[in-house]
């Protein structure tokens, strides 16, 4: 894992020592001596990770941390810092002003480095969110949401014993207004939405502590759910292994109930901000698939799923029907009435085709006025029926116009085809199938239109 740490010490000899450290990792280093060094350093390399001593020239602590943290370069980066002494309240200002993790010195190498990795394991996979959300240009599409009202989280606070969780979950409800579940260790992890989970684990326990966080990890429905392990002082050497395996963070020795409720904090809002990602991600996958105005699917979609229908009723030996539709004189009502009846019309005749089909169905607009309907397993035999039925459902009511009392009748021709593979014979296409939709369409226009036409070639 490569990446850039950006060490802010004071004293050359700890930023060599650090330096030294870090040599045996794919990391490049960078060093600054001051808090104004470190910030013009971070808002021109961009380093994954900001390493720095606690105390640092030019700036308090709470203020370096906010000042990093009002870059935009590296708003997102860890922040991980270091203390000469194991100060309560410099922890609690550090985590509130925004630092990801605060370790008292001295700290063993291999835990250094796996708490490194850990929080660059996580910045990294944040990092090809916001690359697939944007396209890969900050900012393209996206923002942080505006601060706000935050819900309260569930917290699963699972403990050696349910006396043990309860404990700790009256010291908590007392430090914040999350809801808190206690569980013993032995008991199976919730089904019920969990937004955290913390882990108290000592040594007699390790080996199922230590499986719970692999099966949380593993599980679809928990793996994106921050994990904090609680160990107990005669624990301590699980740390780099949990840390290794998927635990998000860890707290060694006696609980500092409002550590770990910043901690919890800062867990739940990067976990919503990755959601956040998620979501926007989702939604622009959708948008590429989905007809804006309708809400019904779009050619990028329909041609691929249509080429898959084909292959699933030539595994299995069922039929495929095709139709395409068309609204019946569809420029008049923009030319009498506008194109936001247009719109109005396009929007309300969806939803009535829709309406008629089944949950397997597929309904796309691939043009103006023009829609394709694939109906999987359906044969010949109802195949007319259904595309009779999307004709009725279409003129039997008005459509009503927007702003205005006034309605609107408007008809659909539909062309059909049916899909058949018979053996020793070419298999049918997406081309072939859609040519043969669009020849019935053109019956059906030619005959009067308000109606549904077979083509004439295909499969009886």
């Amino acid at each position: 894992m490569s990446g850039k740490i950006l060490i802010v010490d004071e004293l050359a000899t700890n930023r060599i020592v650090m330096k030294v450290k870090l040599s045996a990792t794919p990391y490049e280093v960078l060093q600054a001596a001051t808090a104004q060094e470190a910030l013009d350093l971070a808002a021109r390399e961009r380093p994954d990770l900001i390493l720095s001593n606690s105390s640092v020239p030019g700036l308090a602590l709470r203020e370096f941390v906010s000042a990093l943290r009002g870059l935009d370069q590296v708003r997102d980066t860890p922040i991980m810092m270091l203390q000469a002494s194991g100060s309560r309240e410099e922890r609690h200002a550090a985590l509130r002003a925004g630092a990801d993790d605060i370790l008292t010195k001295p700290v063993s190498e291999p835990l250094l480095l796996a708490r490194l990795r850990n929080l660059l394991r996580q910045h990294h996979s944040e990092h090809e969110l916001v690359a697939q959300a944007t396209g890969g240009t900050q900012g393209a599409g996206f923002a942080d949401p505006q601060a706000g009202f935050a819900p309260p989280a569930r917290i699963a606070i699972i403990g050696q014993s349910r006396t043990d969780a309860l404990g700790l979950r009256g010291q908590m409800a007392k430090q914040s207004c999350h809801s808190y579940m206690a569980l013993a260790l032995d008991t199976p992890a919730p089904a019920e939405l969990t937004d955290i989970y913390v882990i108290h684990i000592d040594m007699a326990q390790a080996e199922d502590g230590l499986r719970l966080l692999a099966d949380l990890k593993a599980a679809q429905r928990t793996r994106g759910c921050p994990v904090i392990a609680l160990l107990g002082a005669d624990a301590g050497a699980l740390a780099v292994t949990l840390l290794d395996i998927g635990a998000d963070d860890v707290l060694t020795g006696p609980v500092d109930n409002t550590e770990l409720a910043l901690r919890i904090d800062n867990h739940l809002r990067r976990k919503r901000h990755r959601e956040g990602l998620r979501a926007h991600l989702l939604s622009g996958l959708q948008a590429a698939i989905v007809d804006p105005l309708t809400g019904a699917y779009n050619r990028r979609h329909a041609v691929p799923y249509l080429d898959r229908q084909i292959a699933q009723c030539r595994n299995t030996g069922t039929q495929l029907t095709v139709m395409l539709a068309d609204l019946d004189f569809f420029k008049r009502v923009n030319d009498q009435h506008g194109h936001a009846s247009g719109d109005a019309v396009l929007c309300e005749v969806t939803q009535r085709l829709r309406a008629q089909l089944r949950e397997q169905d597929m309904l796309a607009r691939i043009g103006g006025e023009e829609f394709l309907i694939v109906l999987p397993d359906t044969p010949r035999s109802r195949a007319l029926q259904i595309a009779e039925r999307l004709c009725d459902v279409v003129r039997q009511t008005p459509v009503p116009l927007p702003e205005t009392d006034g309605t609107v009748g408007v008809t659909i021709s539909i062309g059909v085809t049916v899909a058949r593979h018979r053996p020793g014979l070419p298999g049918p296409t997406v081309t072939g199938l859609l040519d043969e939709a669009d020849r019935a369409l053109y019956l059906a226009k030619a005959q009067g239109r308000n109606q549904a036409s077979f083509c004439a070639r295909s499969a009886a």
